[in-house]
């Protein structure tokens, strides 16, 4: 249970279905390590403090026990790491699907069939599981399982989804009837668990600069910037260099340290009809790649049709349509209608 409304109305279900169950938050970040500048001065901006609270104030509600698993040091060690490791090698990570991967469906589950003597666990997440499948929810769009494309398998048998036939104004309704105090509360943003933050000066501290060139497709200087792991594909925000834009990212060039920029939000730059991912997995046993999928290379994206093929251990991904900001080291994740089957790392993007 985060504190949000969408958790607490999933244990409010559980328990009104019979269920015998357990609120545990997780705490998984420590902001006390960190420079505080990165929150904008807004030290409620992710207050776990409150969060835990608000988890408390439904469980006592409920008439549930509430327990805080402690679990900075596998985040750090499972996922944060491997968030750093991306972004020293140029790419733009998303550890929020890590975390799932690695701590809500592993660490979590592990723990709380320990601890709890649980049976299985169950998250505020909008998604279906059908026999041990997992499936779009009906609320379209809070979908959230691109997000969820990286569950060990077997976690799925151990997981229920409560909210996966419900709209999200359903469960604020549910919340607001329950006189929950968090039924208005507003969803979180931002990296898993460390909340929405002003992403340049989080990463200064664990990053060296790198200062380089900004430049148009043309190769002209429009300024300089201090390392292109500030940066991601398609971006227009905070890039300070005025002009005649606003400019967008369209490639980031790690040997010549340049950030490249274009004024044309449209710029061929920009698209790319294939891309190469790794560290492939796939959540069901048809590992079939030589048919058509829909594929999402991002939250939120609307599935594009694309076809499949092995090369060399991996597996390009070859569009109907060029793609917008294709982005290495985010996800391409795979579809069959709402069944999600598999997923990999984007490493390369390219043009046939």
């Amino acid at each position: 249970m985060s504190g949000g409304v969408d958790s607490s109305v999933a244990a409010s279900l559980l328990v009104e279905h019979g269920h015998d169950v357990v609120g545990v938050f997780m705490k998984n970040w420590d902001d006390m390590t960190s420079d505080p500048l990165y929150r904008k001065g807004m030290a409620t901006d992710c207050n776990w403090e409150k969060d835990a609270e608000d988890a408390r104030s439904v469980c006592e509600k409920l008439g549930i026990p509430f327990h805080i698993y402690h679990l900075e040091k596998e985040y750090y060690d499972r996922v944060f790491k491997e968030f750093l490791h991306d972004i020293e090698l140029g790419l733009t990570p998303n550890p929020d699907i890590l975390c799932n991967q690695e701590m809500k469906f592993d660490v979590f589950l592990e723990r709380a069939l320990r601890d709890e003597e649980a049976d299985m666990i169950a998250t505020g997440h909008y998604a279906r599981i059908q026999n041990a499948t997992l499936l779009r929810p009906k609320d379209l769009n809070k979908d959230q399982t691109y997000f969820l494309a990286r569950m060990p398998r077997e976690s799925l048998r151990k997981t229920l989804f409560p909210l996966g036939e419900l709209t999200k104004p359903e469960v604020r309704e549910i919340a607001l009837k329950r006189g929950f105090q968090n039924a208005a509360k507003k969803d979180s943003t931002g990296i898993c668990f460390i909340g929405n933050i002003d992403y340049r000066v989080f990463l200064k501290q664990y990053m060296q600069e790198a200062p380089g060139n900004i430049v148009d497709v043309n190769g002209k200087v429009l300024g300089t910037h201090t390392g292109l792991f500030q940066y991601t594909l398609g971006q227009r925000e905070g890039l300070g260099i005025g002009g005649t834009g606003p400019y967008y990212v369209v490639e980031k060039r790690e040997a010549t340290k340049e950030l490249v920029v274009s004024n044309n939000s449209e710029d061929e730059l920009m698209y790319a009809t294939t891309c190469v991912v790794k560290d492939v997995y796939w959540l069901t046993d048809d590992e079939d790649v030589s048919q058509e999928y829909e594929v999402q290379v991002r939250y939120r994206q609307k599935a594009q049709r694309a076809i499949l093929k092995k090369d060399e251990g991996n597996i390009l991904v070859t569009f109907q349509n060029p793609q917008r900001a294709v982005t290495p080291g985010q996800y391409a994740v795979w579809y069959r209608s709402e069944q999600l089957i598999g997923s990999g790392k984007i490493v390369s993007t390219g043009n046939a």
